[in-house]
């Protein structure tokens, strides 16, 4: 992957230099990969070196680069691909240094990493969302007084929700109500993990990820101490209903039928499906992870 985005970096580099040709007044260098010094052979160090250094030729004055937008947009996912790589400590240095190069630049260039950072790593759609780079951004952006109290409050909605059900914290309780009416909390569960999945009914990738729990011989050899409880948090409870036959009858199925859960909302509803793995006391081991690293998770156990 690495190699097809340095490719990409290469091409958009050259179309924005045809691009400017016969341009006057434009300070734009393209972007470009850099070169690790030869002495650097460890991949760790490595890695470290291309993170600290990727930003090194941008000046954040210069609004040049967002008339060559492919070259900054193909630099940033290059980067990004890197850094997910990187150590978290090595990761959360270069992010931060990146932040604040982006802060003390030109506003527009500023307004264009904001929006570049939230699609990376906030989005529901990426596959680079990474909730705790996110939170450390966010909160540098606050930090900064740089924004108006529209955008901050903007900002902070994303803080508060993304502190939300954290790992390492408990999972916010709610009631549901089954298919037979009767009601139930997540904390009356009585199970040593539990695996709590949001979804939708006309969620085609839903249904997969049901697919491979229902197939998966680590569940199924843990059923004693596992339970599943999948959760309804739309409005149209009559759909639900409608799907509940189809689930499996070895799972605790519920429905927010009262949308408390939508109303806070307590929980981060964006990914469809999103998957948590909770401990005895309820604790967030994993959250919005994928089933197999769930699954993987539980046959190391």
């Amino acid at each position: 992957m690495k190699k097809s985005i340095i490719i990409l970096c290469s091409i958009a580099c050259i179309l924005s230099c045809d691009n400017n040709k016969g341009k006057t007044g434009s300070t734009f260098i393209p972007l470009k990969m850099i070169d690790v010094p030869a002495m650097i052979t460890e991949p760790g160090e490595r890695s470290k070196y291309i993170v600290d250094h990727f930003w090194k030729m941008m000046n954040f004055q210069d609004t040049s680069y967002l008339q060559n937008i492919q070259n900054l947009n193909v630099h940033f996912s290059a980067y990004v691909d890197y850094l997910v790589s990187a150590a978290p400590d090595a990761a959360i240095g270069s992010v931060g240094k990146l932040v604040d190069s982006a802060l003390n630049g030109n506003p527009k260039i500023t307004s264009r990493f904001r929006e570049m950072f939230e699609a990376a790593f906030y989005s529901p759609n990426s596959i680079y969302r990474n909730e705790e780079l996110y939170i450390f951004i966010l909160e540098k952006y606050l930090k900064s007084g740089k924004y108006s109290d529209a955008e901050r409050v903007q900002m902070q909605y994303q803080l508060d929700l993304a502190y939300r059900n954290r790992v390492g914290t408990k999972a916010i309780d709610f009631k549901f109500v089954l298919e037979d009416g009767s009601m139930r909390s997540l904390y009356g569960i009585n199970s040593a993990y539990t695996i709590l999945m949001f979804f939708d009914p006309d969620c085609p990738t839903c249904k997969t990820v049901m697919e491979e729990m229902k197939a998966s011989a680590v569940l199924s050899q843990k059923s004693s101490s596992v339970k599943v409880l999948t959760m309804y948090a739309g409005v149209d409870y009559e759909r639900w209903m409608q799907e509940v036959p189809h689930l499996n009858k070895k799972w605790i199925n519920g429905c927010d039928k009262e949308k408390k859960l939508s109303e806070g909302p307590l929980y981060d509803l964006r990914p469809t499906p999103a998957i948590y793995l909770l401990d005895k006391s309820k604790v967030v081991l994993l959250k919005d992870a994928p089933f197999k690293t769930i699954e993987e998770y539980l046959k190391n156990l």
